[in-house]
């Protein structure tokens, strides 16, 4: 038996030297931690084995960043990438904010549905813009057609202007909530995704196991407070997420 074997079988499964096991879970479940705020929590997230950092920018949000923040965060080096995460701005204050801060590399997360999602799209490339797409109802694979260039989708609980039956005129709402919806609404889904939306280190191993999703995005799930992280709570996201698409790929 090798020694990444040896120490995988170990600890119930588990590898117990830090060096391999951070290896082992690298190599299973994408990981991105957003809201980030601060740049010790971006340095923490990093180090625990996220793979993906989301700073939003979004102006409705309370767990907005600052630009200046922002900057500090996206000149952090790191292999990580990152994310600026938008919700129904306007075009204007998403091509503004986004050319002002974005540095070689930076990410662009935006509403799939935004009204202005054509101009959007030429920010930047289709391999650096993340379409979030709302799964709080049944998400069809047709939909998923449109971004057959997009390496990754998101999907989020967010209520898109369809799925809110409300009157004519009424606001989306963007993601952020901190609520779930029914994994099954993502069932049969086989382009890459993140499944995102109410997540916590508690309940993400069992939604892992449900949909087997390419990674999995949290942002209230791993704070203290709005914009602030709890380590503890990154740290065991992290763990118990890719913990269980390791146990997925054993029982398969």
């Amino acid at each position: 038996m090798s020694t990444l074997s040896a120490s995988i079988c170990s600890n119930g499964g588990f590898a117990t030297n830090k060096g391999l096991r951070s290896l082992f879970l690298a190599s299973f479940m994408k990981v991105k931690i957003c809201g980030l705020t601060r740049v010790d929590d971006a340095r923490f997230a990093a180090d625990a084995g996220a793979d993906f950092l989301g700073i939003v920018m979004a102006e409705s949000s309370k767990r907005r960043a600052t630009h200046a923040r922002a900057k500090e965060i996206l000149a952090l080096e790191l292999n990580q990438p990152r994310y600026l995460v938008f919700g129904y701005d306007s075009a204007d204050f998403i091509s503004e904010t986004f050319n002002l801060l974005a540095q070689t590399g930076t990410r662009l997360q935006i509403m799939a549905d935004h009204p202005e999602l054509e101009r959007l799209l030429k920010l930047a490339s289709p391999e650096n813009i993340l379409p979030s797409i709302s799964a709080a109802e049944k998400v069809e694979a047709d939909e998923i057609a449109a971004w057959a260039q997009h390496p990754l989708v998101l999907f989020d609980s967010h209520r898109t202007a369809r799925t809110l039956r409300a009157p004519q005129g009424a606001q989306p709402v963007a993601g952020g909530t901190g609520k779930t919806f029914n994994p099954a609404n993502v069932a049969g889904i086989t382009h890459p995704y993140l499944y995102a939306g109410g997540l916590t280190p508690e309940n993400v191993a069992s939604i892992v196991a449900q949909v087997d999703p390419h990674g999995v995005d949290v942002a209230s799930g791993t704070e203290a407070s709005p914009g602030i992280k709890d380590a503890d709570k990154v740290r065991r996201f992290i763990e118990n997420a890719k913990r269980a698409a390791q146990m997925l790929q054993v029982q398969q």
